[in-house]
């Protein structure tokens, strides 16, 4: 990071304390104090959190060993921590050297060791110091000439959690922590005790552990960390009822890391830093953890950069506050078409910088992980093309991105930096040359039905469920992008709840892209996902319980299956599926890919359903179109119970020993039977088309029915 400015530095008094310590600190400093040993020597820096800006305020603190456990006395304006070398409490004024006190320890104290967990208590003068199966001891601060060390009593028993710091709260009495490891839980630990509080998770790593070495409040009681392999600051409100850590900047690393504030002290930004202008639900304003950058002289993009206090989210840009345009470090020499290249001109001013970018592709208003299109790109001074790919599963429109200069490769969307600046643009998304492939036609349907009694065949009169189905696929250079389905509710005819889904064979769950999904019942866009976890492919569930959506007409017990209770309404499904890599078409599953339905969970579909699986069924129960494989959810116990001759080993799925189905599909907006009129008794024409495993005989048996027999509007 580059040497920002004397923001931080104190003036250096000559005068010293009586004891011979330097004077003290003003009163609660806003930066925070972060000491770090990278070889032996305590050095200490200071740290702007609003940008993770730092300064070196000492390269020597005057010892030969770590300086850890520190804390800011607001009571006296003076650092004190853990002095390694003298194996003793150590005092640091305003320039940062340590000197040792003489304290008087306990037996236990004195069996401790040395400590790398402690802090200042707000609501006395007393510094207190963790262990792991050690204890909290407590050293008071009020006598000059008396520093007695003493356990807290009972403290022992409670000292089983692994922290490596932690901080007092500004008001509530209590000290926090967040532990160590790949997730990281908040611990509000009780001073009188050290009985610890698990508040859960707040933090979780994909990547290497967490080691958060130095931990410290503002008076808002927002809790920063700061990691000690990368740098990175992160922040979280423990009043919240369930705190969540996130990044917010970037500041110095070390294996060796502890840190000190004045927790009384609001965390400043200041007029020199530059901000974004999205809207901000990609994070622009402070409040939002919004992306900012320290200004430096000579290292930004393009030929200016200005600063606000605040990020001024379009249409407030800054640019047009002041008269002045400084998004002028990047520009688009081509458009942005998806599933093609597109090339971005970054001009650098300064050398060492990176470019990171980020494309809201899928227009939801957030940047998301996998949204980030240049990661870490060395920039020289002067113009610089950069190429990207535009995903597959982009969505056309106006959108927005996001573009970070600085000295560091590995930052995030949001948070603050310590120099360089952030551009925000409004970019517009095409598409062209997509063909797409409907089924069955851009205006008809094709219908799927079912008989619910599966194993056993029941009535057979194929109402318990109807769905009239259209799918749509979406084509380029022949690989589909993406595909839709449109489905209605055309009849429910059974007493038993059962939902519905749709598989996609061969298409693997995790090519799936699920943040970019759009799905509406009956035009209302839904916020939950319906793709299911727990599957090998892709598996869509369109609702738990048919009945949920059905409203009956007086005196009716079913559906669109008893004469007079028709319905010109219809509950409709719309799900549009973009592919994280598209697929070319002739991997692509046969129309109608694969609809189900299945046993509603937790409610009765017969004893012969039960028997088989001891339980109501719920998911272990689906009834699938002839040979098509369940999803992994079923049970096959199924497989040759009752009256199923289901054979996986010769492909069978789903048929009896007469090869009829207790799922068909219809190719038209079927004519179906009426409650409790058997579908060969209908269409007489069936039963030959049904035992024919190739399905050649009487294909267009569908249309000539017994008409009295069918259900009509």
């Amino acid at each position: 990071m580059k040497n920002l400015s004397a923001l931080f530095l104190f003036a250096v008094l000559s005068i010293f304390a009586n004891d011979g310590i330097a004077a003290e600190f003003e009163s609660c400093p806003t930066q925070a104090f972060i000491i770090q040993t990278p070889s032996s020597v305590p050095i200490a820096y200071g740290v702007e959190l609003a940008t993770g800006s730092y300064v070196i305020l000492s390269d020597d603190m005057n010892r030969l060993a770590s300086y850890n456990g520190v804390g800011f006395n607001y009571h006296d304006n003076y650092i004190y921590g853990w002095d390694y070398e003298a194996s003793t409490l150590g005092k640091t004024g305003d320039d940062y050297m340590i000197t040792p006190l003489t304290i008087i320890k306990d037996a236990d104290a004195s069996a401790a060791g040395n400590f790398f967990v402690g802090d200042i208590a707000i609501n006395e003068n007393a510094w207190y110091g963790y262990k792991k199966n050690k204890g909290l001891f407590k050293i008071p601060l009020d006598d000059p000439n008396d520093y007695p060390m003493t356990l807290v009593a009972g403290s022992t028993v409670n000292a089983t959690y692994n922290i490596t710091d932690f901080a007092f709260h500004p008001n509530d009495g209590y000290i926090y922590a967040v532990t160590n490891g790949y997730n990281g839980s908040l611990l509000r630990i009780d001073p009188f005790d050290a009985s610890a509080t698990d508040l859960g998770v707040v933090v979780v790593s994909s990547g290497s552990k967490f080691t958060f070495g130095a931990q410290f409040f503002d008076p808002n009681g927002i809790l920063y960390l700061s990691n000690n392999s990368n740098g990175k600051i992160y922040r979280l409100n423990v009043n919240d009822s369930s705190p969540v850590a996130d990044i917010f900047a970037y500041g110095p690393s070390s294996s060796s890391n502890d840190g000190a504030r004045c927790a009384l002290a609001e965390v400043p930004v200041g007029e020199n830093v530059d901000f974004g202008d999205a809207p901000d639900t990609y994070g622009t304003y402070m409040e939002s953890n919004g992306a900012r950058h320290s200004i430096i002289d000579d290292f930004y993009l393009g030929s200016t950069v200005d600063g606000e206090a605040n990020g001024y989210p379009m249409p407030l840009s800054d640019d047009d506050s002041d008269g002045m345009d400084d998004e002028d470090g990047i520009s688009f020499p081509t458009g942005f078409e998806i599933g093609e290249s597109a090339v971005i001109l970054a001009t650098a001013t300064g050398s060492g910088g990176f470019l990171n970018a980020w494309f809201d592709w899928n227009k939801d208003g957030v940047f998301d992980s996998d949204e980030q299109a240049i990661t870490g790109h060395a920039l020289s001074p002067g113009n610089n093309s950069v190429n990207l790919d535009v995903p597959t599963w982009g969505k056309t429109g106006q959108t927005w991105a996001r573009f970070r200069f600085s000295s560091l490769a590995d930052i995030g969307p949001t948070g603050g930096v310590g120099d360089g600046e952030v551009e925000d643009h409004q970019i517009t998304m095409t598409e062209t040359g997509v063909t797409i492939n409907y089924y069955p036609s851009s205006s008809a349907f094709t219908s799927i039905v079912f008989e619910d009694l599966y194993p056993t065949q029941g009535d057979y009169d194929m109402n318990d469920v109807i769905f009239h189905l259209r799918l749509i696929e979406y084509v380029k250079y022949g690989q589909v992008r993406r595909v839709e389905f449109l489905a209605k509710l055309a009849a429910a005819g059974a007493l038993y709840h059962n939902g519905f889904g749709i598989q996609l064979p061969g298409i693997a769950m995790s090519n799936i892209k699920e943040n970019t999904l759009e799905w509406s019942i009956d035009g209302v866009a839904q916020s939950a996902s319906p793709l299911e976890s727990g599957q090998t492919y892709g598996v869509f569930i369109l609702a738990q319980d048919l009945w949920d959506y059905i409203t009956l007409s007086t005196g009716c017990k079913f559906l669109r299956s008893e004469a007079g209770c028709g319905t010109s309404y219809r509950t409709t499904w719309q799900i549009v599926i973009p592919f994280v890599n598209a697929v070319p078409e002739s991997l692509m599953p046969d129309f109608p890919y694969d609809p189900f339905i299945f046993a509603t969970p937790g409610t009765d579909h017969g004893q012969a359903a039960k028997a088989i699986v001891g339980e109501h069924p719920g998911r272990k129960l689906e009834i699938h179109l002839k040979n098509k494989a369940p999803t992994d959810k079923f049970d096959t116990a199924y497989f040759g119970a009752r009256e199923d001759r289901s054979d996986p080993n010769q492909g069978l799925y789903f048929l009896n020993e007469d090869g009829m189905s207790w799922a068909l599909e219809v190719p038209t907006s079927w004519k179906h039977p009426l409650e409790r009129q058997r579908l060969d008794a209908c269409y007489p024409e069936f039963i030959n088309f049904a035992a024919d495993n190739s399905s050649n005989t009487n294909l267009n048996w569908y249309l000539n029915p017994i008409t009295a027999l069918i259900f009509q509007d």
